[in-house]
């Protein structure tokens, strides 16, 4: 098939623009800047531009069979960023796409746990569940979600990964370099409780979605069946990196004015915040989900534990000079 993405140079999108080509499908990537290039395959080719492209309204696109949009931000300095990149952009791709001369078979939308919002730590949130999320990242997401609803002209897949683990995560990194020094982190001393998955896993659900021949909307978490509590990765971290890790309890409102401050210098430097009211709510909650829907219909089956996804994504870390 024809399969365009959004997102390719990213993370989750490297891994899987490898997979898809070596699965024999035509790949066309939107390449924001020359020098991420390197990160494609040879075969792939390029649309250069980034989100902003598809409001020109004269925007000609070759026919593609299967739109992946991936792209977006984490982290944002408020509301109306984290709905500019997660949410208005999506409206403009999908606007584009319904002008084309040519009709699109399948729209696949990489969500977010968070657009589903916290869970309880013993029941793992289901697609049917009502979605309450907490932050502004999780409600650009889900708006998002609902908006594609509407869409009659081209169905369409939204899947909401959980915590994705693999080589050449910047996210998940600082937890690796958390446990090289020794050190993890228990919020009022009391574990978190969180869905994973390992990002090979992840793209080869991704592919189900790609490959999905049906004319039905679909909705996915995306998780290995196990949950994962922040002690155990923490334990799980000292076995695959051979080191030893102290779990220091973390008291709430300790974390709350780290996070005020990280805002405060944040909008006054202008730099990106990686402790915004986002992370601080994510890390206060359970977020654990179930990936049976996926399996049922699809028939994924995830291949990795927490252990050999936390080994890859070390090994890799380690490859790439990062720790």
């Amino acid at each position: 098939m024809k399969i365009f993405i959004t997102g390719a140079t990213g993370f989750i999108g490297t891994h899987l623009t490898k997979l898809l080509v070596e699965t024999g499908h035509e790949v066309t990537a939107l390449l924001r800047t020359e020098a991420k290039k390197k990160n494609l395959p040879s075969k792939v080719e390029v649309i250069k531009g980034d989100l902003s492209l598809f409001e020109d309204e004269n925007l000609k696109l070759p026919a593609f069979d299967v739109v992946i949009h991936l792209a977006g931000v984490i982290f944002e300095k408020n509301k109306a960023g984290y709905y500019k990149y997660n949410f208005h952009a999506v409206e403009h791709i999908v606007n584009c796409l319904k002008r084309q001369d040519w009709k699109l078979k399948r729209f696949v939308f990489a969500s977010s746990l968070a657009a589903a919002g916290p869970s309880n730590p013993d029941v793992p949130m289901l697609e049917t569940d009502i979605p309450n999320p907490v932050d502004h990242y999780g409600g650009a997401k889900l708006a998002s979600e609902k908006f594609l609803e509407t869409v009659a002209e081209f169905v369409h897949t939204s899947f909401r990964p959980a915590i994705v683990l693999g080589p050449g995560d910047e996210n998940s990194l600082t937890l690796f370099k958390m446990a090289k020094g020794h050190l993890g982190v228990n919020i009022d001393g009391k574990p978190q409780y969180m869905s994973f998955v390992d990002v090979d896993d992840l793209n080869d659900g991704i592919l189900k979605m790609v490959e999905d021949d049906t004319d039905a909307n679909r909705k996915f978490f995306v998780s290995h069946p196990d949950r994962a509590s922040n002690v155990l990765i923490f334990k799980t971290l000292e076995k695959v990196m051979n080191t030893k890790v102290f779990l220091i309890p973390l008291p709430k409102f300790v974390l709350f004015g780290a996070m005020k401050a990280s805002t405060l210098v944040s909008s006054v430097f202008g730099i990106k915040n990686q402790l915004d009211e986002k992370q601080y709510n994510q890390l206060l909650n359970h977020f654990v989900c179930s990936g049976k829907a996926l399996t049922t219909q699809l028939g994924w089956s995830p291949k990795h534990n927490l252990e050999s996804s936390a080994k890859k994504a070390y090994e890799g870390y380690k490859a790439q000079g990062w720790i």
